[in-house]
């Protein structure tokens, strides 16, 4: 698989933390602006439906924690890809780092697909941030 973007974040939050808020799929409604909705349709599976238009407005996506990576499957979309998150504990912090590749030939110029992508997956990585920050700084 060749890699679309990654994108790197530093948390101020312990990675135990972090990991099971990505697991817990309901809680991506609250840093994934464009998300309107998710079900669940099978253990560790969801549907999920975007308010907006987007390259993938419906798919399923099966996420799974694995060593110290949450996989993000996504399939039925028109961009059927693997999201993978990479958590490292550094100096107190947790670094995010999240790479998106493929996994279909979606018959699109990806190098003009990259950029405006890397970018939009990077802001609400900023708000996941902001948002366990605070949660961090709650308890």
């Amino acid at each position: 698989m060749e890699k679309l973007f990654q994108n790197e974040i530093l948390i101020r939050a312990d990675q135990n933390s972090v990991q099971q808020f990505l697991l817990t799929a309901p809680n991506w409604l609250k840093w994934n602006w464009a998300i309107g909705k998710i079900e669940p349709v099978a253990k560790n599976t969801y549907a999920i439906h975007r308010d907006v238009d987007a390259l993938n407005k419906d798919e399923i996506v099966e996420i799974e924690a694995l060593n110290n990576k949450i996989i993000c499957q996504s399939t039925t979309g028109r961009l059927e890809y693997q999201l993978i998150f990479e958590l490292t504990e550094q100096a107190g912090l947790t670094k995010i780092t999240e790479t998106l590749y493929p996994t279909n030939n979606l018959h699109l110029p990806l190098t003009l697909l990259a950029p405006i992508a890397k970018h939009a997956f990077n802001q609400n990585l900023q708000v996941l941030k902001d948002l366990l920050e605070v949660q961090v700084t709650k308890l």
